[in-house]
């Protein structure tokens, strides 16, 4: 009777024990939030027919719940080489014509390569939903600064910073650090962005994903003014949030209203 209750026992440890672990490791979860943002934002910015074509294609699958597969897929070897088209490295003092482009592909390429799929006739059901769901993704993905990054760092993914006190990478906190921290639900937070004045409508649409990358690059330099604690150590809190904030939101705005004009035009 006493093994009984002590493997019960331990059994109950190993559980809890489990769970906390997997509290604290909320990363790959509350990374995929800025992509349901950017979702349901241009779901709910698509004409009718849109809105229907869509539908048919994904049986009814919206914008925000597809956004997170080109992430989910990362596990799967089959996949491995779609890790490039994630993201685009680029000097400060290189531009779109001189920069070495990687030959496995890259965000603008895939951009480029799955909206042709979107307005191909021929294309299979499989290939577009595919297709579908890496550019949702990827339309999140370039409007995050750093995935259009410096190599050195990998888009600041070996910049190693602390974020209240706990280790993460400086990555990390524009991917999903800064957006979390909010404790928004993505339908809460998408419904805290909808007011987009005409006037920003106007001014963002028209652009090209080099433009859209552009932006990113700009953008980027103010990710690296990192604050300090009295230790000296970069350790970001509330006046880094206060400086970002404003450009991430701005940026998951961008994306959503710009991925639904040009699902508007590819499903007119």
């Amino acid at each position: 009777m006493n093994n009984s209750i002590s493997i019960h026992k331990n059994v109950i440890l190993v559980i809890a024990l489990l769970s906390t672990l997997g509290a604290g490791t909320p990363a790959l979860a509350f990374g995929q939030l800025g992509h349901r943002i950017v979702g349901d934002l241009a779901q709910n910015n698509l004409t009718d027919s849109a809105k229907k074509q869509i539908n048919m294609l994904t049986n009814g699958e919206s914008l925000a719940q597809m956004s997170t597969w080109a992430d989910e897929i990362r596990s799967d070897k089959n996949w491995h080489h779609a890790a490039p088209w994630h993201y685009i490295s680029i000097a400060d003092d290189e531009t779109w014509q001189s920069v070495t482009r990687n030959p496995d592909g890259d965000i603008i390429e895939g951009l480029q390569r799955f909206e042709k799929v979107l307005k191909n006739p021929k294309a299979s059901q499989k290939d577009k939903w595919q297709a579908l769901a890496f550019y949702v993704h990827f339309v999140g993905d370039i409007h995050q600064p750093l995935h259009v990054g410096h190599r050195h760092d990998k888009g600041g993914n070996t910049i190693n910073v602390k974020w209240f006190g706990q280790e993460t990478n400086l990555h990390s906190v524009w991917d999903s650090k800064i957006i979390e921290q909010q404790q928004l639900s993505y339908t809460e937070y998408s419904e805290f962005l909808s007011r987009i004045s005409q006037a920003e409508r106007q001014q963002w649409s028209g652009h090209s994903y080099y433009e859209w990358a552009q932006e990113s690059k700009e953008l980027r330099k103010q990710a690296y003014i990192l604050e300090k604690n009295d230790q000296g150590e970069d350790d970001l809190r509330f006046n880094y949030v206060f400086m970002n904030k404003p450009i991430v939101e701005k940026r998951l705005q961008q994306a959503g209203i710009r991925l639904a004009e040009k699902l508007n035009a590819i499903f007119h």
